[in-house]
């Protein structure tokens, strides 16, 4: 039987935080994942449902950052370092010590200001189509990517990304976009230091081979790879593929924390 999939409320910092969870039927870390901007947990909604066919496995968890989706937000928008101290809170809020954390664009800069800020809340980062401030894209650079991206993501997941956008409001998606761009996690990517998986679909608009591949260098135990015939929603578009890699990276990292000789090995890269 597939897994329970529900829509859960909680305090997280004196404020009603939404997030989706799949109830665990398994002893497996649990699993964190990361929207990005103008998103909300729904941009993870496939991937979710793809996870709860599973008859047996850990925790998952999406919250809607504050301020994005139905979670209540200050009046000002929150910086990379504060939103990834806010998901330190939440894993607080939902007795949760440490997680897998699955980002996607703006939310890997969050997920790696949480490992950065409290590494021992990060067994591993997947980091899907990260964005890395503007350090190597303008923010022309990056509107003209999002307009062409557009061409090349699913309908389904464009009025989705409509729909959160809207739900966010002009005002917080411009002021999060200035943070955004003030973050440049490729400086500080030696501070992280739990394995990282690097994803990047060949068809994303918005983050060109050099940036990912060049975050993923950065990183002391980074590591990249492809995923063909999909643009920058590859959690959204191939979240059947996105669970295999995810799979196959966990069960990785596992053996190896498992093993101490694991993992003193290097730096590896998949197709």
């Amino acid at each position: 039987m597939p897994r329970a999939l529900s829509i859960v409320r909680t305090s997280v910092a004196g404020r009603s935080t939404r997030y989706r969870q799949i109830e665990p039927t398994a002893g497996d870390r649990p699993l964190l994942l990361v929207h990005g901007l103008a998103c909300s947990s729904d941009a993870f909604l496939p991937t979710l449902e793809h996870l709860a066919e599973a008859p047996r496995g850990g925790l998952v968890l999406a919250a809607d950052m504050p301020g994005y989706g139905e979670s209540e937000g200050p009046r000002q928008a929150l910086g990379m370092a504060s939103l990834g101290e806010w998901q330190a809170r939440f894993l607080d809020a939902v007795a949760v010590e440490r997680a897998h954390v699955v980002a996607n664009s703006m939310g890997c800069q969050v997920a790696l200001a949480l490992a950065r800020q409290f590494p021992e809340r990060v067994a591993s980062l997947t980091l899907i189509g990260p964005t890395t401030g503007d350090q190597l894209e303008s923010p022309l650079r990056y509107a003209l990517g999002l307009v062409a991206d557009s061409v090349f993501e699913s309908a389904a997941y464009n009025l989705t990304l409509m729909r959160m956008t809207a739900q966010m409001g002009a005002r917080r998606y411009l002021a999060s976009a200035r943070e955004m761009l003030r973050d440049h996690p490729i400086a500080l990517a030696q501070s992280v230091q739990c394995p990282v998986l690097v994803l990047r679909g060949r068809r994303d608009w918005i983050i060109p081979d050099r940036v990912a591949m060049r975050l993923a260098e950065a990183l002391p135990r980074g590591q990249f790879s492809h995923v063909s015939r999909v643009a920058h929603a590859i959690q959204f578009d191939r979240p059947v593929e996105l669970c295999e890699r995810l799979s196959a990276f966990i069960a990785e990292v596992e053996a190896s924390s498992a093993d101490p000789e694991l993992e003193e090995t290097g730096k590896t890269g998949h197709g």
